[in-house]
């Protein structure tokens, strides 16, 4: 065994301070004369009891006696704990041949006293028993494993309550923090289920932890998500923080929505649900018409001059991946074009819609078999969108480890061969979202177009261990393969390092959510299986149904804007300034639609 380590520090001298009250108990004689004296004027004795002492010595009179813990953890809110209310549980201690007091339960307590100086910490001084070194040691190692193996933590349920005692008390969650020594960030939590009968009744009943109840105080005024959420902790708890997501977008997007539609009717527009069909119904986008059979060809009806129309509407379109300013689209609309005069904005001259042998348009609505397929691609997306945030999160956590998984070195190897245009993407991108993922941030003057600095993920992989550098060499990679995820494709079409990517993250402890398993799922190619699908993605881009495969737009048209002449049509591809949000924005495909698709 190592042999204890006398601290060599020079003891101030001590200050005067109250002696402790007296415990009852037989008396029993004390250590030496002579080793008295040494301490008497550095500590504070109580009377002896039990064969013991209490005392109140300074840290610096410690010696550090051999321990079972060899991992010694002082985390911050342990050494700020005892800065703040110093040793509240007596260090436990023996005196040696020397007179020396040897801590034999107490090291952390010990250590930390003496990291923040405390001038003196409370000390139980035991008698050492009178035996031989084999049984003392026996003895030790005996009792430090009873005294740690059987300390027994306070449980979710009694920290919620002495919060909610504290917040009645008049604490609030900053001064919890601060007098509890406990992040801020927890005690918030705590606080949100102590508010919450419904989270605390869960809790207390072990039907969830304390992380679990606070996401379902999230939801308290949600008896239905409360439910499933409680159904998910006890029967599928690998899904829980997916379906929390799911719950939180949801939610988020029905009160965007409402806010919107409020706004939108107090000016006076009326708001309708999306037009199941906006091909071949009597619904259309003001961006697919112009103002009558007899008008130009190509020129669009602007939303100013349609208000005057009886059929002018909106109806809300949803991105849900944009910035929350940004999710809610108003699409303009005719509720009935040709009944009120318009046509089709590329129809032939004198014509109100296009003609099939013209256009090589399939006449007729979606069949039911296609509705269907549409809801999956719309479900589908927002299910994706919420997916991602839970991955993101996870591999944030996950990028912190100091060493890669054992296969880990073979599969980046494997990937780095076969290339790919999501890996060089990546690198042209210059690793923008592998450094979020490990939390690296940004040099100054550092660009993807300005390379003349070092990345900072350079700089952190010349510092680090051979272990964290291959961790830092994994996170490049999966930030590439997460960067080329696509909302539509992936979980439809993934391309094999796709698989190969989700398929590795399962393996190392995420649980992938039902529509991610749709990815490393086998999948049936034939084309009778994916037809209904293709044809719905064909109808789905961005939240909208667009046009008709073979619908051909005027030269320099520009479907990305609309007119800011008031009461004039402007020719198509005229370069104006007014964006009609409700155009196509690019060939990703988001996860919106009716709000019947708010429940899917």
């Amino acid at each position: 065994m190592e042999s204890p380590a006398v601290l060599d520090r020079d003891v101030p001298p001590a200050p005067v301070v109250e002696t402790p009250p007296a415990v009852s108990g037989p008396a029993t004689d004390t250590t030496a004369a002579a080793i008295e004296e040494a301490f008497a004027s550095t500590s504070v004795t109580s009377p002896s009891f039990g064969g013991a002492e209490l005392l109140e010595v300074s840290p610096d009179e410690l010696s550090i006696g051999a321990n079972t813990r060899r991992d010694v953890v002082l985390d911050k809110d342990f050494v700020r704990s005892i800065g703040r209310h110093g040793v509240r549980e007596p260090i436990r201690a023996y005196r040696d041949s020397n007179g020396t007091l040897v801590v034999h339960d107490g090291q952390r307590r010990t250590l930390a006293a003496l990291k923040i100086k405390r001038e003196f910490v409370r000390v139980i001084v035991e008698p050492r028993p009178d035996t031989d070194e084999t049984e003392l040691e026996r003895t030790r190692i005996v009792d430090q494993v009873v005294v740690n193996r059987h300390r027994l933590d306070i449980t979710g349920a009694d920290q919620v309550g002495a919060t909610q005692q504290l917040l009645e008390l008049g604490l609030d969650a900053r001064a919890i923090a601060r007098e509890c020594s406990i992040p801020l960030k927890e005690v918030e939590t705590t606080v949100r289920v102590a508010k919450s009968d419904l989270a605390r009744k869960a809790l207390e009943e072990g039907a969830l932890d304390l992380t679990q109840a606070a996401v379902v105080a999230e939801f308290s005024d949600d008896d239905e998500a409360v439910a499933s959420l409680t159904e998910c902790a006890t029967t599928r708890l690998e899904q829980f923080d997916h379906l929390a997501q799911r719950l939180r977008d949801r939610r988020e997007e029905t009160a965007l929505r409402q806010e919107t539609t409020d706004k939108l009717t107090a000016e006076g527009v009326t708001v309708v649900d999306r037009p199941d069909n906006l091909s071949f119904g009597k619904a259309r986008r003001l961006t697919d018409l112009r103002t009558a059979p007899n008008t130009k060809p190509g020129i669009k009806i602007s939303p100013k001059r349609h208000e005057s129309c009886t059929g002018h509407a909106v109806y809300l379109d949803y991105h849900g991946w944009k910035p929350a300013d940004e999710r809610v689209i108003p699409v303009h609309v005719c509720t009935d074009f040709a009944g009120h005069g318009h046509a089709e904005r590329n129809a032939g001259a004198g014509k109100t819609t296009f003609s099939s042998s013209t256009t090589g348009r399939v006449a007729g609505p979606m069949s039911e078999k296609e509705k269907e397929a549409r809801r999956t691609v719309i479900k589908n997306g927002k299910a994706w969108d919420s997916a991602v945030k839970v991955r993101t999160k996870w591999m944030k956590t996950f990028g912190a480890r100091k060493t890669a998984p054992k296969d880990a070195a073979s599969w980046i190897a494997q990937m780095w061969a076969e290339g790919g245009t999501d890996l060089r993407k990546a690198m042209e991108a210059d690793h923008e979202l592998a450094a979020t993922l490990l939390n690296i941030k940004p040099k100054a003057g550092r660009t993807r177009y300005n390379r003349k600095a070092t990345h900072p993920i350079a700089d952190a992989a010349a510092k680090a261990t051979p272990g964290r550098a291959t961790m830092i060499n994994l996170m490049m990679l999966l930030g590439a393969l997460e960067a080329g995820t696509d909302r539509r494709r992936t979980w439809d079409t993934p391309t094999a390092a796709q698989v190969s990517y989700l398929t590795k993250l399962k393996t190392w402890g995420y649980a992938l959510s039902p529509v991610e398993e749709l990815v490393v799922a086998p999948r049936d190619t034939s084309a009778t299986a994916t037809a209904a699908v293709e044809k719905a993605d064909s109808t789905a881009i961005d939240g909208e149904e667009e046009g008709e495969a073979g619908e051909e737009e005027p030269d320099g048209a520009d479907d990305s804007r609309e007119p800011t002449i008031s009461g004039d049509e402007v020719p198509a591809g005229q370069d104006d300034s007014y964006t009609d949000a409700g155009e196509r924005t690019g060939s990703a495909v988001t996860a919106t639609g009716q709000d019947m698709d708010l429940a899917a």
